[in-house]
């Protein structure tokens, strides 16, 4: 048994959903969906603001 992350990206790629790629990464459906999430309940200010945080923190760490 894999984590709950493996877990809901395989149970979405059997259903339908892809992978994106952003540049170098890859996006998981999960992911993806948490960013659809934020921006129906909190509004694009929201999905920006943690957007922004994403990519400065994967910079960060190269």
């Amino acid at each position: 048994m894999g984590t709950l992350f493996g877990e809901l990206n395989k149970c979405l790629r059997g259903v339908g959903f892809v992978q994106l790629y952003f540049g170098e990464k890859i996006v998981e459906p999960v992911v993806v969906l948490v960013f659809w999430a934020l921006l129906w309940f909190l509004g694009i200010q929201a999905l920006g603001l943690v957007g922004t945080l994403c990519i400065i923190i994967i910079y960060m760490q190269k």
